[in-house]
């Protein structure tokens, strides 16, 4: 029986490719699949049958002829509308949500990196050159409760606190046998040098300042025209020109051992005690303030050297007591508290860092708010001023925060590094 040729399904062959070159007529259509140019029926091609007999594909190429692709455009447009509906709606509630993860996030980054913004611009700080230019450098200094730390490694050792308006200084300090017991300034002990001792850059400088600050004058009759008088006592002047009343505080931390540095920091500060410039206690005449106030702390031991005897000479150097266990939230402690007072110590002192811990997301939480209030005020309680070490120092956005936040709860001194930055906690004075 004979094929129709309307439905003649032979491609590739020899007959075929020798009339490939045909004009295709009827009901046949060129072959876009074949190279050797046959022909395919329109029957063959509703079938789905391809060149070369590879049947029907899912990506079948009737399915590209024009008015295939019409019709399933067609087709399909009334269903895309509503099924794209929901998943629409989803895209739009994720983009929203990105929005919003990304402005949260650029405002950690902002509490993080941004440089903070003082509430007033503080004053540059001028720097004394040399001791001849003090105490008159110190005539537009405003005295703020700020504490130098590690004040030896600044440019100008003391006089840079002191035109910043700090009222304490910090001194590493280190005895080294081999050089005539001499007390050494440095962080550490490689870093030590001849010319850096603590009375090079502190003791010397501190009695030139007094020395100077009490001299007779030539319009008055006393003998220490800047003296205060405190009850029985007459308290001679500090440092600051302007303020004569403001004392200052150094505190010595012994890096080698309290029973040999003790006693050699003890016979380096007579020749201020000689001159009443130094803070001391004795039983008999109980507390008697004076311009400078030495704290020890580091190796200072408080039983055998604070609270030794002291029937022979009067307590020259006060204790740095310990902040975190004065508080209630810290009952253990292998020391009473009722030992730390007024008498036998001075500062109460903690670090930020392992006592507080880092801010959460750049600012303190409610618990850790709640916990430096309690132990200022613990502090208060027993009349010593609390002071954090190791607070957070950049990103100054975090280190403002938490300075607010320590001078809102009425801290005793802010321990700083940054001289400039610190002023403008306190409105630039």
């Amino acid at each position: 029986m004979s094929t129709p040729p309307s439905q003649s399904r032979t491609f590739g062959s020899q007959e075929s490719s020798s009339q490939s070159h045909a004009p295709a007529t009827g009901n046949c259509i060129p072959s876009p699949r074949s190279s050797t140019g046959s022909t395919v029926s329109v029957a063959d091609v509703e079938a789905g049958f391809l060149p070369g007999g590879a049947g029907k594909s899912q990506n079948s190429w009737k399915d590209r002829l024009p008015f295939r692709v019409f019709a399933k455009r067609a087709l399909s447009s009334d269903t895309e509308s509503t099924t794209t509906a929901k998943p629409e709606k989803k895209v739009t509630r994720y983009r929203w949500l990105s929005i919003i993860l990304l402005v949260a996030l650029l405002g950690i980054t902002a509490a993080f990196l941004g440089r903070e913004i003082p509430r007033h611009r503080a004053k540059p700080i001028h720097r004394a050159r040399s001791l001849a230019t003090w105490p008159a450098d110190s005539r537009d200094v405003h005295p703020i409760p700020c504490h130098s730390h590690n004040d030896y490694l600044r440019p100008v050792p003391l006089f840079d606190a002191l035109a910043a308006g700090c009222t304490g200084v910090e001194a590493d300090v280190w005895v080294n046998a081999e050089l005539q017991n001499d007390l050494y300034v440095g962080h550490t002990r490689k870093s030590l040098k001849r010319d850096r001792t603590l009375n090079s850059l502190y003791l010397d400088p501190l009695l030139a300042i007094l020395n100077a600050m009490n001299a007779p004058s030539n319009l008055s009759s006393s003998s220490s025209p800047n003296a205060r008088a405190d009850n029985t006592t007459t308290i001679p002047a500090g440092v600051f020109e302007t303020f004569p009343a403001q004392a200052i505080t150094l505190l010595i931390d012994l890096k080698t051992a309290s029973a040999s540095t003790f006693p050699t920091v003890l016979a380096a500060l007579q020749p201020l005690l000689q001159q009443n410039y130094l803070t001391t206690w004795t039983a008999e005449r109980g507390l008697i303030p004076g311009p400078i106030t030495v704290v020890g702390t580091g190796n200072t031991n408080f039983t055998s050297a604070i609270l030794a005897p002291i029937n022979t000479h009067p307590r020259l150097i006060f204790f740095d007591a310990p902040l975190a266990t004065l508080s209630a939230l810290h009952p253990q402690n292998d020391q009473n508290d009722d030992d730390y007072n007024t008498t036998n110590s001075f500062y109460a002192s903690v670090s930020y860092a392992a006592n507080i811990g880092k801010p959460l997301l750049g600012f303190m939480t409610p618990g850790q708010v709640m916990k430096v209030r309690r132990e200022i005020e613990a502090a208060g309680e027993k009349g010593l001023r609390s002071r954090y070490w190791d607070t957070p120092s950049w990103p100054q956005g975090v280190r403002r925060g938490v300075w607010d936040v320590l001078v809102r709860e009425r801290v005793g001194v802010l321990s700083v590094d940054d001289l400039e930055g610190v002023r403008g906690v306190w409105g630039g004075r």
